[in-house]
């Protein structure tokens, strides 16, 4: 496909930025307007992805639509287009995109049947799974600590069509790391197999473009019926993490075992003008608030809250932890 006719598939958006997109851009030296159209526009060239018998096939990245078109702006400077297919027995997973920070990684993945095959989208949950999941990261790297995959809406319940996202919790960022990912048996309901083979997509490499903003504030916090210390602080486009010390944690852990839903510290966040910034919580199966070290003696903790929908960390200003403000230098 050429730029010419992808300009044209694209409708009236100038070749100069197509041009940009296909060949790559230094996000440094771009201006933020600039750049955010020509990553708009690299995203949707990403999406034109087979061409088979001539025609061509618009996929838009999964994640873009999960996290909201209100979040585009953020997603297009923290996300990584993947663009990765593979076909087996006439069905087609995509690895669409990925978003990540230091405690999780979003994959958005979508499935396309046979042509002619109908999978009904209805209920709720949805009621597609992928039953085998496997991953592997590069030697050196920390292995995700859980994973979960779960379907998403389609633009149509009768097509041929099905979207998931994996999110993995991270025990570390894997930015700069590759991922390995095998993904087989796709089903519906109580366990009718639709597909029992699997697809294979080896050494990923991952360019996460962390954004994440990262403070040692050293405050006193009340949190958890104690004062604590709060150590560390960072706020990425999709979690915050607290770390706090403190001998009244001595023995917390045992109370709040890693994965524990915790209720305390609220966290609020503030834009420039001192509006709430509207973030529905995302409680991840896991817990999306989790206190981790067994170590009862340590009196560390450490919680990490995860939202559904993105932080623009440019409209950032402060962050109140159970009525401490901290404030977001950028």
């Amino acid at each position: 496909m050429t730029r010419e006719q992808i300009s044209e598939a694209l409708g009236e958006i100038s070749l100069c930025y197509v041009e940009e997109a296909l060949t790559g851009m230094d996000r440094k030296d771009a201006k933020p307007r600039g750049l955010f159209r020509v990553g708009l526009v690299a995203a949707v060239i990403a999406g034109l992805l087979m061409l088979t018998t001539g025609a061509v096939f618009l996929l838009k990245p999964v994640l873009q639509t999960y996290f909201g078109a209100s979040a585009a702006y953020v997603y297009q400077k923290n996300s990584q287009i993947l663009n990765l297919s593979q076909t087996v027995d006439g069905w087609t997973m995509t690895l669409t995109d990925c978003i990540g920070d230091d405690n999780r990684l979003y994959v958005g993945i979508e499935v396309t049947a046979p042509e002619g095959t109908v999978l009904t989208e209805q209920g709720s949950p949805l009621p597609y799974g992928i039953e085998e999941i496997d991953i592997d990261v590069s030697e050196g790297a920390r292995h995700p600590g859980a994973w979960y995959i779960s379907q998403i809406p389609d633009d149509s319940e009768t097509d041929n069509h099905l979207r998931f996202v994996l999110w993995m919790n991270c025990q570390e960022s894997l930015d700069g790391k590759n991922l390995s990912l095998t993904l087989g048996k796709l089903s519906h309901g109580n366990g009718v197999c639709d597909f029992d083979g699997s697809w294979s997509f080896q050494d990923i490499q991952l360019d996460l473009a962390d954004q994440s903003i990262r403070l040692e504030p050293q405050v006193s916090v009340p949190v958890l019926d104690t004062t604590a210390t709060l150590t560390e602080l960072t706020v990425s486009p999709v979690s915050i993490t607290l770390s706090f010390q403190g001998e009244g944690l001595i023995g917390q852990c045992q109370r709040y075992p890693n994965g524990t839903n915790i209720t305390d510290p609220t966290i609020v966040l503030y834009d420039h003008e001192s509006n709430v910034m509207q973030l529905e919580t995302r409680y991840a199966p896991f817990g999306s608030r989790a206190g981790s070290g067994s170590n009862n003696a340590t009196g560390e903790l450490r919680i990490v809250q995860g939202y559904e929908s993105f932080i623009d960390l440019d409209a950032l200003d402060h962050i109140e932890i159970c009525g401490v403000d901290i404030q977001i230098g950028r």
